[in-house]
């Protein structure tokens, strides 16, 4: 009768601690997932965005970079660089890319720096889940504004 007691008095413990322990997991990651990513700096842009350094071909700029508190990461980046033609055309088609013809309105919350000239042209917004994002490339100076947005 006595084991009896003990058993039913450790599963009792060992429930306690289960309970305590997800309270804790679940807090920590409620903590850890959940705050936003800012920056005007155009490196910290480009980590954010890319999950690494920039190469040596990419000249960086300006950036500006916002990432919300939710857990699915959504955000809004603006860059400012200047690539290399074969950076610029491998970025085209990795991602597949082409020229935007339709009609598209700057985003009222660009930055004042975000001013793609009359000579660039401008790519994407040629897919089904199209939310906004486009990329431009100057021909005659090469400079590249990215925006992108996924929400």
């Amino acid at each position: 009768m006595f084991e009896e007691k003990t058993n039913l008095t450790d599963k009792v413990l060992i429930k306690t601690a289960m309970k305590r322990l997800l309270i804790i997991l679940f807090t920590l990651f409620a903590l850890t997932s959940c705050y936003e990513k800012k920056s005007n700096d155009a490196l910290k842009t480009y980590k954010y965005w890319a999950g690494t350094k920039p190469p040596d071909e990419l000249q960086l700029i300006d950036g500006k970079y916002l990432q919300s508190a939710h857990w699915t990461k959504e955000y809004i980046m603006y860059l400012k660089f200047k690539p290399t033609k074969l950076w610029w055309d491998e970025f085209l088609k990795q991602n597949n890319i082409s020229e935007d013809k339709s009609d598209w309105t700057m985003p009222s919350d660009a930055p004042n720096w975000f001013n793609p000239s009359e000579t660039s042209v401008r790519y994407g917004g040629n897919t089904d889940f199209d939310q906004g994002s486009r990329y431009f490339r100057d021909t005659i100076t090469r400079i590249c504004y990215l925006y992108e947005i996924q929400l």
